[in-house]
């Protein structure tokens, strides 16, 4: 079955296969790696062994079911493609992840992760891509024969238009057409703007003509007949006859919104997976959250909204009473909406009513290709005033449990993204669980509080740290032995204060208790702020809710000799 799997990656293309390995156990701990596979991580200096790949390769983070899927022979093979590296850097490094099972005689499975430099074929499709739109033009200014010329120009996939030097539609194709939304008889004699909403951009274009230069790639925002707005890549060149004088200007478009709108969804889901995993509290991460959704994916106004309260207790399917109200709103700089706010501030719904109420009673996220069209009286009057048109929403639901409600609002009228629905039916689902893990965690803080005096004067070292490594609680006697006080205590991470020779050994533990087991009579060096070596000794257990890890609590004694 593993050799199918192989034959299927290796023959996808025909392009030469550069792959790197790693093989992970099952608690995404590296066991075993290749010699380069360090130049394809996001954080080379995690990729060590016994480290949770996770560090690494962020992107598979929220994966986790897919992994364990894959590691008990329930799906052969999870692909992840096209994922660049090198944000930063003057070049960019393009991979695709393929993730298998390897089981060996003792029944014990492992993942293996092949990684793929897909750097060169990436390069290469530009490359054809570029030549192709330039032969595209070089057969339009040699071809002299109007029947062939038409028949060229006819069957192009891409888009045609010819406008005159002073911006006046004179040709277009069918594909122009298909792509804007307007007949043949719709665009002639009518100026580029039709189509090119940016005065700025139009009058930079023919400026740019003027001294008879080309442009390739020119990715420019479009507008269709329905107002929709769409990217296209424009090849543009002068066509001249003979003189030195401007002549007619050929645009060749190619529709790109679909290759932004799957990178747009890749770095809105890196983010929210980032903030997740740094904000300290909800009402940290919901602002932030709303605005990294409305800039990578290019909307203008997002919102929250919850049942009376900005973030409360889950509410059963059943529920059909609760109001929904909107407690928090970002908005871009474009949006001028005071108003619209001022209303949305003042308004509430009921389960059923209204986009927000549409999505609580369907737990499921909805679209709308103009609010002002959907007979909503209460907002949409304001959102006309506004310019605000598309909007669609998803709940903020994990196991049927709904949290809340978060809606975003564009001022372009915009067809149903399928895929982005998808899409941010999983992130809603990101959002429940670290809302979730967050109330247990203020629930854990606050029901140790009534043990605190109890734990301040023990002699043994006690810490309760979360899920991510961040101290919740520690007691006088380990302040006094490591010599932090709790100012600094609130900045550090467990693995912080753990000797180098002892953290990988560390990392096992403390994953095997989030897993579940109790760990007994673990020893360890530790630094502490002097930089003195100290080695305690103790027990290690875990604290969950529903399944889910929330905290690790330790209670240690000083061996140091």
């Amino acid at each position: 079955m593993k050799d199918q799997v192989l034959d299927r990656i290796l023959n996808k293309s025909s392009f030469p296969h550069k792959f790197e390995r790693l093989e992970v156990d099952d608690n995404f701990c590296i066991i075993d790696t290749s010699e380069q596979v360090q130049r394809f991580a996001h954080r080379p200096e995690e990729m060590t062994l016994g480290k949770d790949i996770r560090l690494s390769f962020p992107e598979l983070i929220g994966l986790e079911d897919i992994l364990k899927a894959i590691l008990y022979g329930k799906q052969e093979l999870f692909e992840l493609q096209g994922i660049r590296r090198g944000l930063n850097q003057p070049s960019h490094l393009y991979i695709n992840i393929y993730i298998i099972r390897e089981q060996y005689d003792n029944f014990q499975n492992s993942l293996i992760v092949l990684i793929e430099d897909v750097t060169d074929k990436i390069v290469l499709k530009h490359k054809l891509l570029n030549q192709t739109n330039e032969a595209n033009l070089l057969s339009s200014a040699l071809i002299n024969c109007k029947s062939y010329m038409e028949q060229v120009i006819a069957s192009m996939p891409d888009a045609f238009l010819v406008t005159s030097n002073f911006g006046k539609i004179i040709k277009v194709n069918h594909a122009a057409e298909e792509l804007f939304g307007f007949s043949q008889e719709e665009l002639i004699n009518q100026p580029i703007s039709l189509i090119i909403d940016d005065q700025v951009v139009i009058k930079a274009i023919y400026q740019h003509f003027a001294a008879q230069q080309n442009f390739q790639n020119l990715e420019v925002v479009c507008k269709t007949k329905t107002r929709e707005k769409r990217l296209i890549a424009f090849s543009c060149s002068v066509i001249s006859q003979g003189t030195e004088s401007l002549e007619d200007i050929v645009f060749i478009g190619r529709d790109i919104t679909t290759r932004q709108r799957r990178e747009q969804r890749t770095s809105a889901q890196y983010t929210i997976t980032r903030i997740l995993s740094e904000s300290q509290s909800i009402k940290q991460a919901i602002p932030q959250i709303l605005q990294s959704m409305c800039q990578n994916l290019g909307w203008d106004l997002g919102e929250l909204w919850t049942p009376s309260q900005y973030i409360g207790t889950s509410v059963k399917i059943h529920n059909v009473n609760a109001v929904l109200r909107c407690v928090e709103i970002w908005s871009s700089r474009l949006v001028s909406g005071r108003e619209f706010k001022g209303v949305t501030w003042q308004t509430t719904y009921t389960p059923g009513v209204g986009l927000p109420g549409e999505i609580w009673i369907q737990r499921s996220p909805l679209w709308t290709e103009d609010i002002t069209q959907d007979g909503d009286k209460r907002r949409s009057p304001a959102a006309a005033e506004a310019g605000l048109h598309a909007a669609f929403g998803f709940p903020i639901l994990d196991d049927n449990e709904i949290l809340g409600v978060m809606v975003f609002l564009s001022r372009d009228i915009q067809a149903k993204d399928t895929e982005l629905l998808e899409m941010v039916g999983s992130i809603g689902s990101q959002i429940a669980q670290f809302i979730k893990r967050k109330q247990a965690e203020i629930a854990l803080v606050e029901s140790e509080q009534r043990y605190r005096d109890l734990f301040e004067n023990a002699n043994d070292l006690i810490q309760a740290v979360n899920a991510y490594g961040r101290f919740l609680y520690v007691n006088r006697a380990w302040r006094e032995a490591f010599g932090y006080d709790e100012i600094e205590i609130a900045s550090l991470n467990v693995f912080d204060i753990i000797h180098p020779e002892f953290r990988q050994y560390c990392w096992q533990k403390f994953y095997r208790v989030l897993s579940g087991e109790k760990q007994e009579q673990i020893k360890a060096g530790f630094i502490t702020k002097n930089g003195e070596t100290i080695f305690l000794e103790g027990n290690i257990n875990g604290k969950f809710i529903e399944g889910h890890p929330i905290a690790t609590h330790g209670i240690f004694r000083n061996v140091t000799q």
